[in-house]
């Protein structure tokens, strides 16, 4: 009778033991997505629906729904690069936390030449180089390689070389990125505050 009861009792433990842990899943599952469902851009993925603020030379405010999240790798630090479309045509906005959430979105493509660079020249950027576009200075802030993978699939990663440039007053930037070895392709940014942009939907799943 003894022996029966240790037995019950250690099952009873056992038991409660199980569902303790079960219970403390649950707990860490509901709140992993209760995180992935607040409306930040950090969440936003494709079918997502947001509205920029004012930006660009014509101040203008544009909605954008989000075809694709591209992911950028270098190390273990990554960012994000959201495309979308808007009736203006295709949108890229740039998503990055390091010390605190940053988002830019790009203005237009640029030619090298414009930055008054050759293909050579790239090779002998140090950081504190400068360029000038459209009556702003940039300099090279970081320069370095990275992995880009469309859509986030990993089984279609591309290495790059790229060079980030900053205006003075910070609130621009000039990107250039090395594709496949020659291809070079270089763009104009603009930060936006986060918390200026409206977030109507996060993703196809939540419509």
């Amino acid at each position: 009778m003894i022996t029966q009861l240790i037995v019950l009792v250690v099952l009873l433990g056992l038991g409660f033991m199980a569902f303790q842990a079960w219970s403390a899943s649950q707990k860490r599952n509901a709140s992993a997505a209760s995180e992935a469902d607040v409306l930040s851009i950090e969440n936003v993925r494709k079918g997502g629906l947001i509205q920029l603020p004012p930006h660009g030379p014509d101040m203008q405010e544009i909605d954008m729904q989000v075809t694709a999240r591209h992911v950028y790798e270098q190390g273990g630090f990554r960012w994000y690069e959201l495309e979308g479309e808007s009736g203006n045509g295709t949108v890229w906005l740039d998503v990055e936390r390091d010390d605190e959430l940053e988002t830019s979105v790009t203005i237009r493509r640029l030619r090298l030449t414009e930055l008054g660079l050759g293909a050579e020249d790239t090779h002998h950027l140090e950081i504190g180089s400068s360029v000038e576009v459209e009556g702003r200075v940039f300099h090279l802030e970081e320069r370095g390689r990275a992995r880009f993978l469309p859509g986030g699939d990993a089984a279609r990663a591309e290495t790059l070389e790229f060079w980030d440039f900053e205006s003075e007053d910070e609130q621009y930037a000039v990107g250039m990125e090395r594709w496949g070895g020659s291809e070079i392709r270089a763009y104009l940014t603009q930060s936006i505050s986060p918390s200026r942009i409206r977030i109507y939907r996060l993703s196809d799943a939540t419509l």
